[in-house]
């Protein structure tokens, strides 16, 4: 079971300003990080959030992505911080990339912990960019695209290992 933000047609839908190109972005709820001026504070408490089977999750984004006949660039697991559920993400973005195997398409995943924190969790290595660190608010800065503050990195990901840092 895995708890997203809200009900999963509010909390899977189409953007641009989470990684490149366009994609399916999923707000999972829970986050311990708690940033001053996170803009998403209605994702912290994973109570509020609705719990649905991984499969159910899983069938959502799949038709959704099969709809569009692979139009999309990519998928965006975001929150709270998605690193919270990472066994049940795991599990979702492993079947997602089998069902999904004939579409050319990345994975990108935002949490507030830095990657050298989060390195060692399995989900790391399915994943293709990891947008790392906290949301400080004396950062903050709209020239940093995809990043609300510039201690965020975006780190492009092979295998779980470092390919590139932004």
């Amino acid at each position: 079971m895995i708890v997203l933000a809200k009900n999963k047609e509010e909390c899977i839908f189409e953007s641009i300003v989470d990684g490149t190109g366009l994609r399916l972005v999923v707000f999972l709820a829970g986050c311990q990080h708690r940033c001053k001026g996170c803009h998403n504070p209605e994702t912290w408490d994973i109570n509020n959030g609705i719990m649905y089977t991984n499969e159910e999750v899983i069938n959502f984004i799949v038709d959704k992505y099969k709809k569009c006949n692979g139009y999309y660039k990519g998928i965006t697991f975001s929150g709270g911080d998605p690193l919270l559920q990472k066994e049940e993400l795991e599990y979702i973005i492993k079947d997602i990339r089998e069902k999904l195997k004939e579409y050319n398409f990345d994975i990108w995943l935002y949490t507030g912990y830095n990657y050298e924190e989060a390195k060692s969790f399995e989900v790391i290595r399915l994943i293709d960019v990891l947008v790392d660190g906290k949301f400080d608010l004396d950062k903050k800065s709209i020239n940093y695209k995809f990043r609300g503050s510039y201690n965020q990195r975006i780190i492009y990901l092979k295998n779980g290992k470092v390919e590139k840092i932004l």
